[in-house]
Parts: C-alpha cells; structure tokens; sequence
C-alpha cells in the first residue's frame, strides 16, 4: 500500500525530490501569503478519494494551486499544529499590535514592537537556534514597519515637496537674476572705488609731504636766521623771546570712498579677510590628524576604490552581516 505521507517525509527529512507541479502530496508545509507577506501553514491530506487542503485560516484551498508554493516547504507536524492554532510558528516574533488594522499609528506601533524586540532581547539574548529565529523575525517586523512607515512619509511629505519646488522655480530665477545683476555691479563699484581710493590716497600723501617739506625748509629757515643773530648780536639773540618753529603736518586721515545711498545704504569699501593655501602639502600635514579630514578621506578612499582605483594605504576588508 502506497505511504501517502512518505513524500512529505522525505522532504522533511532533507532528501531532494522531483516536484511535479501537478500532482500535490499529502503533508504540512509553508508558504508566503503574497509577495514578502506572512508565512502561512499549510496543511494537504486526502478525505477518503478527496484530497484537501487548508492553508492558514482558509479550509477550502485548492491544494493544485498552491502546490509548487509550498512544495519545497515542509514542516513538522508540530510546528504546522501551533501556527494553526496561534498564527505564529515555532521562532516567530509576534505580530506588530494594530497590525493591519488601522487602529493605531504606524508611529505608534514602532515604537511599541520596537520596545518589545529590545526588552526580549536584553532580557533573553540569542543563545540558541529559536531565539536566533525569534530575533531574526523581530528584525524582518521592524523593517517591514520602517519600510512602511518610510512610504507614508514620501506621501505625506510629496505635496509640501512639489509646492516647494513651485515657489522655489518661480522665485529662485529672478532671485537668480538680481544677485547677479547685483554682483556685476559690485564689481564694477570695487575696481572704479579701489583705484578712486587709491588715487585719492596718492594726492593726500603728495600733499602731506609737499606741507611736512615747507615746514621742514620754514623751521631750517628760523634756525638758520637764529644761528646768524647768535653770532652778530649774541646779547640781543638772548633777551628776545625764543622764535616760534612750524609744526609738522599730522599724517593724514584714511581716505573713505562712498557711492550711492539714494536707495538703501551707501556703499563703501569694507576689508575682507580670506585665506589662500600657497602650500597644500604643508597645509594638508598640519591637518593630516583631523577627524574631518579622516572621515574625507575615508570617504574619498571608498570611492575611488568600489570604481577599481587601487588606493595607496588602503586594504580591502570582507564582513559579514546579519541581512
């Protein structure tokens, strides 16, 4: 008498079997509720000359059309048992709270599966094969939720994103046009009142030195005239009162060039400092312990390295992660 439970058997048992698409075979299996949806049991035995099917909560599935879904998907009798019984299998984590009803926030049920996964996990930690299932499971639920939750808010955030870019392309344009508008003027302005300033400041010195050299010639001129009456009448050079020498001119004030003020402010020359690398191979070693050009550089190693460059001083390490 043909074992109606021996193709299940082997499978289960990790033998590889020929799987005919037409012809289902008695036994417990999984298989996904859609595309990345929930595992779900699976359950084929014959009643009488009748073969049936249930699959999670659906006793009428035609076992034909969920066959090559599941054939390769056994499980023990046991574990098919408890996901009937409870919807989780043996290793699952449990299902978000709300999940797929709309009663609470995706916000809300992140923060409250979020909470559960990390009080399991630094309450029982992953020591054996189920509590590395359950932590696996954990993980999948939380990013199905973050990818959720992600997707809300794309579609939440897209019409403030679209109005911005509706104001930004109407007004950044003619923002656009009287910057640069402004710019060539400003241009303009420093060339003409940078040489206007320095020619002003040229005629002010010559001044200034044309006046400090006639108070110069004056003062050697009294001295001269002193000297002389100190020799021809020295007596009357020391009763009269001492002359008066001229001063020398102060330095002159800085000169200070102005352009419009009609509209808004005047416009006046202002100091600006900048600082130029003239040396990069000096500047790049006072930086060389930086942590912001550590991290440049590190990113700038990765590039170039996944685009084939070989990189002096960089090694390519393999890691393995959980996925």
């Amino acid at each position: 008498m043909t074992d109606i439970w021996q193709f299940w058997r082997d499978a289960l048992a990790g033998k590889e079997q020929a799987i005919d698409a037409d012809k289902p075979h008695c036994g417990f299996y999984k298989m996904r509720d859609g595309k990345d949806g929930p595992w779900l049991p699976v359950m084929i035995r014959m009643d009488g000359d009748v073969m049936r099917c249930r699959v999670g909560d659906n006793s009428d599935a035609d076992p034909l059309k969920i066959w090559t879904w599941c054939a390769s998907r056994p499980i023990s009798k046991e574990s098919a048992k408890q996901a009937f019984e409870t919807g989780n299998f043996p290793g699952d984590a449990p299902a978000a709270i709300g999940d797929n009803s709309g009663e609470i926030s995706i916000a809300d049920q992140i923060k409250d599966y979020a909470g559960q996964a990390l009080g399991w996990f630094r309450k029982t930690g992953i020591k054996d094969e189920k509590s590395k299932d359950i932590a696996a499971n954990y993980r999948a639920e939380l990013l199905r939720l973050s990818k959720e939750a992600d997707t809300n808010r794309v579609a939440e955030k897209k019409p403030h994103d679209d109005a911005a870019k509706a104001v930004q392309a109407k007004w950044k344009p003619v923002i656009d046009t009287a910057d640069g508008a402004a710019e060539e003027l400003r241009a303009g302005l420093t060339a003409f009142m940078t040489a206007e300033k320095r020619r002003l400041e040229a005629e002010q010195r010559s001044k200034w030195e044309a006046e400090q050299k006639a108070a110069a010639e004056q003062r050697a001129k009294i001295e001269a005239e002193r000297e002389k009456q100190m020799r021809d009448d020295p007596i009357a050079a020391l009763t009269s009162p001492e002359p008066e020498l001229p001063m020398a001119p102060p330095p002159p004030e800085p000169v200070k060039v102005q352009a419009g003020g009609q509209r808004g402010r005047k416009t006046g020359l202002r100091e600006v400092t900048r600082y130029v690398v003239t040396d990069h191979a000096k500047a790049l070693a006072f930086f060389a312990e930086s942590e912001d050009v550590r991290e440049l550089v590190g990113k700038l190693a990765d590039r170039a390295s996944k685009a084939g460059v070989a990189v002096p001083g960089v090694e390519k390490r393999i890691e393995e992660v959980a996925a």
